[in-house]
């Protein structure tokens, strides 16, 4: 699917990008489903060594693609809380240090009523302990920082983790059409 350039804006401090696709409907989907479930996502960085780490997910949803390690807040559970208890359980890590980096909404076209479309609070993690290990849900991998393999990834993320890794905060929304790929997005991005 082809994504157009709607308007680019950069300046020293700030991204914003907004692209789509015609008579597609992120907007819609943003307006009609204001409250989406939250969600957290966690990449561990090994600074020292120009390392991320990036798990193959096993089962259920996502299955088959390498991502950050995370998971949805249980009832009345805070999203760090949620953050941590995830990486603990799904790659026996202990997060120690760890900042927010983005806020993504993810709605998948046709599903209005799906627990697909999501809310994702995006962290970055510089210290833990433990190392991390197989879960029957993940298999974690380290990857060079610079060298990532986008074709194993969801599609979206070649469009932000760049960003996040740059040191530039995120506040983003995603459509996705027929076989997961993005069809519409917006971004906005700026330095802390």
């Amino acid at each position: 699917m082809r994504i157009c350039l709607q308007k680019y804006i950069k300046t020293k401090s700030k991204i914003i990008l907004f692209a789509m696709q015609e008579n597609a409907g992120l907007e819609y989907y943003e307006k009609s489903m204001p409250d989406l479930r939250d969600v957290t996502l966690c990449y561990l960085v090994d600074e020292e060594n120009g390392r991320i780490l990036l798990a193959m997910k096993k089962r259920r949803f996502g299955a088959g693609k390498l991502n950050g390690v995370g998971g949805k807040c249980e009832p009345g559970e805070s999203v760090e809380a949620a953050l941590i208890r995830e990486t603990r359980e799904e790659i026996g890590v202990e997060l120690l240090d760890y900042a927010k980096v983005a806020t993504i909404s993810f709605y998948f076209e046709g599903d209005k009523n799906s627990n697909m479309n999501q809310r994702v609070h995006v962290f970055l993690a510089y210290k833990w302990n433990g190392s991390p290990t197989e879960s029957e849900e993940m298999r974690p991998e380290w990857h060079e920082l610079g060298k990532l393999d986008f074709e194993k990834m969801w599609d979206d993320d070649k469009y932000w983790l760049p960003l996040v890794l740059d040191g530039m905060r995120v506040n983003a929304s995603f459509l996705f059409g027929e076989g997961d790929r993005v069809k519409e997005l917006r971004i906005a991005a700026s330095r802390p």
